[in-house]
């Protein structure tokens, strides 16, 4: 579970993995909006509606998935990849304490603190310089070693998806005929894009 808190207000996110498939849940302006990330496919589903997207994900989406592994959580090493650096050892509270990991450029500051034994992120603070809001998001209840079936990473075959190729998902999205569902964790679906 992430719960992140801004100006926008607060958004709980629930995130399942078992490799590198994804499933998120989050509520949405009321609507609950189920993303699934399996194999080469990006599903994106209003649950109250049950409409949404089944797309073929970039080839160097489906490449970075298979190396990275859990497609989530991994916040630290994206920092120290754009340069981002160990800044300190931050105590959490009775004996836990995390290392504190910093980027700061020209779109704002990213900070995450991990945990030092399990490495796994505790909370990440972004702000961001053009509109001069900060986000923190904060992970709750991690649980590990979960053996989840294949199915649970498969849509609800009650859905009614409209499926695109990769390059028919550009073109509608710049003609404005994707619909409502929103596209979550872009990163999933296009692959980490040049900055």
């Amino acid at each position: 579970q992430r719960v992140t808190q801004s100006e926008a207000g607060l958004g709980v996110e629930h995130l399942w993995s078992e490799g590198a498939s994804l499933r998120t849940e989050v509520v949405i302006g009321g609507h609950p909006i189920l993303t699934v990330v399996h194999g080469n496919r990006y599903w994106t589903v209003d649950a109250i509606t049950g409409e949404g997207l089944s797309v073929t994900r970039h080839p160097r989406a489906v490449e970075a998935s298979k190396k990275k592994g859990r497609p989530f959580g991994d916040e630290a090493a994206r920092i120290v990849a754009q340069g981002g650096e160990f800044i300190r050892n931050e105590t959490l509270g009775g004996e836990a304490s995390c290392k504190l990991y910093k980027l700061t450029d020209d779109r704002g500051r990213q900070e995450v603190c991990v945990q030092e034994k399990l490495d796994l992120p505790v909370f990440l603070r972004n702000w961001d310089r053009s509109s001069n809001r900060e986000a923190v998001t904060r992970y709750v209840n991690w649980i590990q070693d979960i053996k989840i079936g294949g199915a649970f990473f498969d849509p609800d075959p009650r859905f009614k998806l409209k499926t695109l190729t990769y390059e028919a998902f550009l073109k509608a999205a710049q003609d404005g005929s994707l619909g409502a569902t929103p596209v979550l964790y872009p990163h999933m679906l296009h692959g980490e894009r040049d900055s």
